[in-house]
């Protein structure tokens, strides 16, 4: 599992204009795993990184936390 910049795909996802519901549609999952992420409760498998990042038109490497 990899961690996440939360705020950055909190701040695309709004500029966007999606709501967490329309984001978790997207990507597959629902929109508490959506957020726990986005509030870094919760880390997300590469795989939904990507689907992630490719919804909301960010490089997987843009959204993840660097240590």
């Amino acid at each position: 599992m990899i961690r996440t910049n939360g705020n950055k795909i909190r701040n695309a996802r709004e500029i966007k204009g999606l709501t967490l519901a329309q984001l978790a549609e997207k990507v597959g999952k629902t929109a508490p795993y959506i957020s726990d992420i986005e509030r870094g409760n919760r880390r997300g498998s590469y795989e939904t990184l990507l689907r992630i990042a490719d919804v909301l038109g960010l490089k997987v490497e843009e959204i993840r936390e660097v240590a």
